[in-house]
This record gives C-alpha cells, structure tokens and sequence, in this order.
C-alpha cells in the first residue's frame, strides 16, 4: 500500500531507498539499509523478514536474487508481499506478487528499481524510474524527486501521510553514525514529501555547521570559517543553535566582530542559546577573554 525505490549511484557507490504511503509511519516497516551491504524495501502486505533477514544474507554474500529466493521460499504467502533489494555490487531484484493490490508493479532501471501497490496507474513506477535516471546530484535528492515524480503521476490513490529516506555508504568505515548518510521520516503528515524534502535540506545544512565547529575547535577555525562563509548566500535562513556555533567559529577566526553581531542577532531570538556558548569558555572550548569581549548581556526576561 505503497510506492517505493531503491537506488544505487555508481560514481559515490551510495546506495539508498525512499518510499511514500497513505499508511501511517512507512518508514518503520518498508525501507532497511545496511552500510556496506545494501537496502531493501518491502511492502504490501510488508513481511519484516524481508528486510531484517535479507540484509543479514546480502552481509553474508548472498545476491540480490538469492536473498529473494531464499526467502519467498520460507514465506507462507509470498504473493501477498512486494519487494525490491540492491546489493553493494549493484545487482537488483524485484517481486510483485499476485496477490499485491492493484495497480501494483515494479520498473528496473540501470541502477534503480520503483514498486508501487494501491497506485493509480502503472505510470507511478514508470515515472519514478524515468525521474531517476534523467536527474542529477546526491544520490537523496534524486530519490526524493523520484518519489515526487511518483506522486505527480498519481502516487497511492488513497493519498498521502507518511514518508521516509534513507541513503548509506557502499563501503564500512567502522563507524555506523558516518556510514549511513541520511535516515529522515515523516510519520504523520499532510505532506510528506515536502517536510521530508525540508528536513533534507535542514540535515545537510546542520551537518556543515556541526563538521565546521569541530574542525574550528580542532584547530583550523580559519578554513572552518572561510568554508561556513562560503555556504551563507545559499544557506540565509539558520536555526539559533547554528547561529550560535557560526559565531564561535567567527570569533575563533578572528572576526570578532561578525561574532558579536550574530550573538546579537541571537539575543534577540533565543537568548537562551547566549549562555550555551559563554559555557564554552567554561569547557575550555574558546578562549575566556574571547567569550567576554563577544557575548552580549543577557536580555531581562
């Protein structure tokens, strides 16, 4: 009762699946990524074992098409379910049963499979396919706009609610929070795409600002600000806590000035976020001397 894609970018290796549904909370039963191994999504009548245990076979070096088989061959009703799985070597497979609800059906491109149940038509997963291959740039961003695609050619007939992304490295680097490069969802939802899209954006943009402090505290706040400066005419609006570390990272740079006048800005937004950064005087973070000439006083409440 879904529409779905599971995608991989030759050039990064990155692998990801995006679905939508009129379902409530999509993202907590159809897409399953696995670092450095692959992603499923499995849906209709979803039967988590698809996911769960697929990805456990593809780590063990199961293909695509074997974890498929091997599982549908356990499954008491494997015409019930739809799946897809992509493995890191970029094999595909993909199952519509029988029994899935019209219109259901699959499309495998080059390097992308779309599946759709409860569609309006076959041109859901067409679209999406067609979307995918003809864009461009992160790897989440075509996924989204896939979805996008699949919605504007009709998506789930019953409508919308929920919406989720996940997109992850080909390759382990021992580090689980670095290797899975986006996990976004939208539970409930009047428009899922779109606050999936905004939080897409609000993430990468978080990410520069969080990356650039910890190299500015690190010891390079010079190329930490320079970069951040870069990134400010397409990034105008900022949330006060990013604001807060744009102007530490200012101050440690030398541009003092900047930072008092993005905490003064703050002052009048969140002043709460004024005492979070004097405690990085406090923690050894910054410079004391640096925190009394920047941090304006706290406004009265």
């Amino acid at each position: 009762m879904t529409y779905s894609i599971v995608a991989r970018d030759p050039e990064t290796g990155e692998m990801g699946v995006a679905t939508q549904s009129q379902a409530f909370a999509v993202g907590n039963s159809v897409p399953f990524a696995l670092p450095g191994h692959g992603v499923i999504a499995t849906q209709s009548m979803a039967e988590p074992m698809y996911g769960s245990v697929g990805l456990d076979l593809l780590q063990g070096g199961f293909t695509a098409q074997e974890v498929l088989t091997a599982l549908s061959s356990v499954d008491p009703q494997p015409e019930r379910r739809q799946l897809a799985i992509l493995g890191v070597n970029g094999d595909l497979a993909a199952y519509t049963g029988a029994s899935c609800v019209d219109d259901a059906g699959h499309l495998m491109g080059e390097n992308c499979v779309a599946l759709a149940n409860m569609a309006s038509s076959p041109a859901v997963w067409e679209a999406m396919v067609e979307r995918f291959e003809g864009s461009s740039g992160p790897l989440a961003q075509r996924l989204l706009s896939s979805l996008v695609a699949g919605e504007e050619a009709g998506g789930d007939f019953r409508g919308r609610r929920s919406a989720a992304i996940m997109v992850i490295r080909s390759t382990t680097t021992g580090r689980p929070w670095h290797d899975m490069v986006v996990d976004l969802r939208v539970d409930d939802s009047a428009d899922p795409l779109g606050v999936l899209a905004d939080l897409t954006v609000t993430r990468a943009r978080y990410q520069d600002v969080v990356r650039a402090f910890q190299q500015a505290i690190d010891g390079d706040p010079v190329t930490a600000d320079r970069e951040l400066e870069l990134l400010r005419p397409m990034d105008p609006v900022t949330e006060p806590d990013q604001l807060m570390w744009r102007a530490v990272i200012a101050a440690l740079a030398g541009r003092e000035d900047a930072a008092r006048e993005m905490l003064q800005e703050l002052a009048a937004l969140a002043p709460q976020f004024l005492e979070a950064a004097s405690r990085f005087g406090k923690a050894g973070l910054m410079p004391a001397d640096v925190v009394e000439r920047i941090i304006p006083p706290v406004p009265a409440t």
